[in-house]
């Protein structure tokens, strides 16, 4: 067996620790900047989208974040995408059938901001004819800046996405987006979390749109998402 000389060996051990330390990741591709706290990673999924996981899975479900380029012959202007996204999500989900969708929550008045830009967000609960599947949640955001519009999502089963939708919607609202505002700092970012949670938690509901109790739902309830590894992730849609 081949030795590795032992300050290499706390090089190596160096790096992979700060793989997954408490950080800001600036990306150029895409044209954003996120605040990751400890274990969680970039997954870049397509050239268009990016994923962001938590390797410990203590927090299991999925972020995203996904980037369009605006038709400038359809949409004048950035808040027009905007609107326009937004409305077609609250319709795609209300009108689905398999899975049938609830829209919860959903605001886009002048008070929901990504940064300084415009945005509009909603939060949704899908149900499977498929017992085997059962339910799941989704928060999402849409904002647009110059050229290109975002969709930034947070996807996760439905007693899970309850239990952390505080953490998900803060990561999510803290990506800065090509605007030059301030990156969303760990302090800032525990109390938004807080305040978060306290404004949509608990967003449990039947497929009425009923509101149920958390504690009526089984931990460890199925989603319909998965990432190599057998780890929970992505949904495609």
């Amino acid at each position: 067996m081949t030795r590795v000389p032992i300050r290499e060996f706390f090089f190596i051990l160096v790096c992979a620790a700060a793989s997954c330390a408490d950080t800001t990741l600036v990306d150029k591709q895409l044209d954003y900047r996120v605040y990751l706290p400890d274990n969680w990673v970039r997954e870049v999924y397509s050239d268009s989208q990016h994923n962001f996981v938590d390797t410990t899975y203590f927090y299991p479900g999925l972020l995203s974040l996904r980037r369009y380029t605006i038709d400038t012959a359809m949409y004048k202007t950035a808040a027009d995408w905007t609107q326009a996204y937004f409305l077609a999500y609250k319709l795609s989900v209300q009108y689905s059938v398999d899975p049938s969708g609830v829209v919860l929550y959903s605001n886009n008045d002048t008070t929901v901001k990504q940064g300084s830009l415009q945005a509009a967000e909603a939060y949704s609960i899908f149900f499977s004819t498929d017992t085997a599947v059962g339910s799941w949640s989704e928060y999402i955001r849409f904002t647009a800046c110059g050229q290109y519009g975002y969709e930034l999502y947070a996807i996760g089963d439905t007693a899970d996405m309850a239990k952390n939708i505080g953490v998900y919607a803060a990561l999510l609202q803290g990506i800065v987006l090509a605007a030059g505002d301030p990156i969303l700092s760990p302090r800032m970012f525990r109390r938004n979390a807080i305040a978060i949670e306290k404004t949509l938690y608990p967003l449990i509901c039947d497929a009425l749109g009923r509101r149920i109790r958390t504690a009526t739902l089984r931990a460890g309830a199925a989603g319909l998402y998965l990432r190599k590894n057998n780890a929970p992730a992505l949904l495609v849609r």
